[in-house]
């Protein structure tokens, strides 16, 4: 069975009519489908009407040749990224808070250093979601985020950075230099789905200093959590590059400092093509030019 055959099945199957899909794809045998059919021993067409219909055959096999068609054309897609000098897209995937937060500037140098390489950017839910598409090969590098201690060989650390205390304006605990976990047991959290390092992490260390937080709330998007601190519905704690700029509401360092790493993530098994290559090379020197750093530090308040 030849490729040509399946896809003049997928057109006659939309077109249902063997002159116009003739013209489509400039063939003139209507004996495509019937060589299929002589293949599979089935008829996957019914001509005994005007109109071209497909027996219950022959529509289980339109799903599977789609899917065939489908797959080729990823294939073909995918190969172009070994094309050296070619167009082509890097699939680039990261948990909440990072696209809007610390990457916007790595994007624009990006693209003006490769103008004719696409960035796929996907938000996932959490690390582990993104090193997960990154193992079956859905993004070609993943973003994560997560245990200062925690490294993997087939990554780039991209920085560390603290997580601060955020509390509302007039809070008793915004009068301290630095708050103590023990101090946060009957305050209300928000915080960000449970399968987050940044839940994971708060929840520990607060079983560590001898309570169970008041989770009141979770939610993916930041913009919330920073609204309802601000409004006095509760506190959160988030990392610094998230809190650049933001005073409607008190940041305070926490003690024992709790801290997470950022890294960018590939499988252990890639094959890199020069778009790849070209892609971690411009991370690397992005990253060692400190571009990354704690770009929260310098209006942190205090």
């Amino acid at each position: 069975m030849e490729f040509r055959q399946l896809e003049y099945f997928c057109t006659i199957s939309e077109l249902e009519n063997f002159t116009r899909t003739a013209k489509v794809l400039h063939v003139s045998q209507p004996s495509v489908t019937k060589a299929i059919e002589a293949e599979l021993g089935l008829t996957l067409i019914d001509r005994s009407q005007k109109h071209v219909t497909l027996t219950d055959a022959g529509r289980a096999f339109l799903i599977h040749a789609r899917r065939i068609m489908q797959d080729a054309e990823i294939a073909k897609q995918d190969m172009m990224r070994f094309c050296v000098g070619s167009a082509g897209t890097v699939h680039f995937g990261v948990p909440p808070m990072f696209e809007a937060y610390l990457f916007p500037e790595f994007f624009k140098e990006f693209r003006e250093a490769f103008p004719n390489t696409l960035l796929d950017v996907q938000e996932f839910g959490d690390s582990d979601e993104v090193r997960e598409h990154v193992e079956i090969g859905d993004l070609d590098f993943g973003v994560i985020f997560g245990k200062p201690e925690t490294s993997f060989a087939n990554e780039l650390l991209i920085m560390h950075d603290a997580m601060s205390l955020c509390l509302p304006q007039g809070h008793p605990l915004a009068e301290k230099e630095e708050v103590a976990f023990e101090s946060l047991r009957r305050e209300r959290f928000i915080l960000q789905q449970p399968r987050t390092y940044q839940y994971r992490a708060i929840f520990a260390r607060c079983i560590e200093a001898g309570f169970t937080p008041d989770v009141m709330l979770t939610t993916m998007q930041l913009k919330t959590i920073k609204q309802l601190v601000a409004n006095g519905t509760g506190i959160s704690i988030l990392p610094d590059f998230v809190l650049k700029g933001e005073h409607s509401f008190v940041r305070r360092p926490l003690t024992p400092r709790l801290t997470a790493r950022t890294a960018l993530y590939w499988s252990s098994h890639k094959v890199f093509s020069s778009l790849d290559k070209d892609f971690l090379t411009f991370m690397k020197q992005y990253v060692a030019a400190g571009k990354f750093q704690d770009p929260g530090a310098a209006d942190r308040q205090v």
